[in-house]
């Protein structure tokens, strides 16, 4: 008899590997703890557009009947309106954008997820509640507030656009900018920033 070689993939072993590989991240980071919670949304999986993957809850039953966070996030519109004029533009990037804001302590548990290995749920804001979009913004909007008002960055979501009419004026503005996001623990994905692009 001829044997060929048989070489099966457990699926369900690889999933379990990825979700407690990011698991054991986020309660290293402080992004999770253990909790007993009568709520729960269940572990998926999607991949990122390089194929890797990322490990979400679903949380589209709970958005159903949460309370909406009516905080307006900007208009596209109105950020090209008030780039005319500026000559010089840099855009920066906040890595894990969310996980920059605390849950409230009273809304932890319904964060709350089951993997393989025990039930947890969320001290930093989520991905996937409707909610956590408009959280954010507020946020951001917060703590870069008098750069705002003097018109020098225009904050969406997870990007902050820095308006100059110079290269040296640009070079002050973003070095303000990277002063506060350090100030106040924003960390930067340098890779998918933009510095100094000229308005031709």
């Amino acid at each position: 008899m001829n044997l060929f070689p048989i070489s099966l993939v457990d699926y369900r072993f690889q999933r379990k590997k990825i979700v407690q590989t990011q698991v054991a991240e986020w309660l290293q980071q402080g992004i999770v703890e253990p909790c007993s919670s009568e709520y729960s949304s269940p572990v998926v999986i999607v991949r990122k557009k390089d194929g890797t993957p990322r490990v979400c809850i679903d949380y589209r039953r709970l958005n159903k009947v949460l309370v909406k966070d009516r905080f307006p996030l900007p208009l596209i519109e109105d950020i090209l309106d008030r780039l005319q004029g500026s000559r010089v533009f840099s855009t920066i990037d906040l890595k894990n954008a969310f996980f920059h804001v605390d849950v409230n302590k009273a809304s932890r548990k319904y964060t709350s997820f089951v993997t393989h290995e025990g039930q947890y749920q969320f001290l930093k804001v989520p991905f996937g509640l409707c909610n956590s979009p408009a959280v954010f913004q507020r946020h951001i909007n917060t703590i870069f507030r008098p750069l705002i008002n003097d018109g020098i960055v225009l904050p969406y979501l997870d990007d902050i656009i820095i308006l100059s009419s110079s290269f040296e004026e640009g070079i002050e503005r973003v070095e303000s900018v990277l002063s506060i996001a350090s100030e106040y623990g924003l960390e930067i994905n340098f890779n998918k920033s933009h510095f100094f692009k000229e308005d031709h």
